[in-house]
């Protein structure tokens, strides 16, 4: 037993010293490549030399020119993306567009989406990421959308709509987020989408909350088009969108929308309304004081703490509403903003 004991320590010991030599031995390839490629960024040295460092590390190469793109910014990544225009390299470029359209292991197709815009020109790129979207596991879609989103691919904005945004399958957040990366580019895309009669649903809900988070300006008159829409996300959406953009000239039909049988439309609104400076806003939010619904009401009392001075005037005049639940909900939000002592509050109950 003490033979067989001494065995298994030495194995370990061997194994636990090559383990550490090959971390070592990788440590200093990724340094000497780094060193490499930011010599030929930088213009210090050519294709040639470039070629030497290179030479015997192309696994490490893909991933580190990703790290480097991410860091450096443009113009870096467009000297970086030559790299791979060197004689020999192109079938690493080959390799991540093969493993894209036939790889039978998602992760290596999502990998191949991710890394590629960083070693390929856009017009490379493009369509094969398109086809992507149509792939059959979401994680590759979204990281297919994901950098259509980064290159700036507009052509994209509906095909990311229809095939990411599936039922029960994605949260609209994370495809959102998308198309936040993507930018005002985005915003024609999305406005000629909603005007299309055969939109769906699910899609035009995400459009209006990206123009929403876009800020766009010019969204307005479609937007507020859809506001009255029958599928109830669509309003909801709408009311976020309208709050976040500041648009004062929708407040009207904003008033309208507190009247919503939907109490998630009517707590969007009142959410969104104290983005509009206009006393009209606050006598808006002081009729729903009293809203059947909890959330309404709380959002409509702290809509109008944040519209100023005349917002928290009619806070504290509510106190005196023959309504107990305007008064319950005013007291709490003053209270909640050290505007109401407790002391006060009893006094006013």
């Amino acid at each position: 037993m003490a033979g067989i004991s001494l065995v298994l320590s030495a194995g370990v010991v061997l194994f636990n010293t090559l383990a550490i030599r090959r971390q070592a031995k990788a440590i200093k390839n990724r340094s000497m490549l780094r060193q490499g490629l930011m010599g030929y960024i930088n213009g210090d040295i050519g294709a040639r030399e470039l070629k030497t460092a290179v030479s015997g590390r192309e696994s490490l190469l893909v991933g580190l020119v990703a790290q480097l793109s991410d860091e450096l910014g443009e113009p870096s990544h467009t000297k970086l993306i030559e790299v791979f225009e060197l004689s020999g390299l192109q079938s690493l470029v080959r390799k991540e567009l093969d493993m894209l359209a036939r790889s039978r292991n998602w992760r290596k197709r999502q990998r191949a989406a991710t890394m590629l815009p960083y070693i390929v020109g856009r017009q490379v790129v493009i369509p094969p990421l398109l086809h992507a979207l149509e792939d059959r596991v979401m994680m590759v879609r979204f990281s297919a959308a994901h950098s259509l989103a980064a290159i700036k691919a507009v052509d994209a904005v509906v095909p990311i709509l229809e095939h990411l945004l599936l039922p029960d399958e994605w949260p609209i957040e994370r495809t959102i987020e998308i198309m936040r990366e993507m930018g005002s580019e985005a915003v024609p895309a999305l406005l000629s989408y909603l005007g299309q009669p055969d939109a769906k649903d699910a899609c035009k809900v995400f459009a209006i909350s990206a123009l929403g988070l876009q800020r766009a300006g010019e969204a307005v008159p479609v937007i507020l088009s859809h506001l009255s829409h029958p599928d109830k996300e669509i309003r909801i959406q709408c009311a976020k969108a309208l709050g976040n953009i500041g648009a004062s000239e929708a407040l009207p039909d904003l008033v309208t929308a507190l009247g919503d049988n939907a109490w998630e439309v009517r707590a969007a609104v009142a959410r969104s309304l104290r983005a509009v400076q206009d006393e009209r806003a606050i006598n808006a939010l002081v009729g729903t004081l009293g809203d059947p619904v909890w959330w309404v009401r709380y959002n409509s009392a702290d809509s109008l703490a944040e519209l100023g001075s005349s917002g928290i005037t009619a806070l504290k005049y509510a106190l005196t509403h023959q309504d107990r639940f305007a008064r319950d909900v005013s007291r709490l939000v003053l209270q909640e903003r050290n505007i109401l002592k407790s002391s006060q509050s009893t006094a006013v109950s």
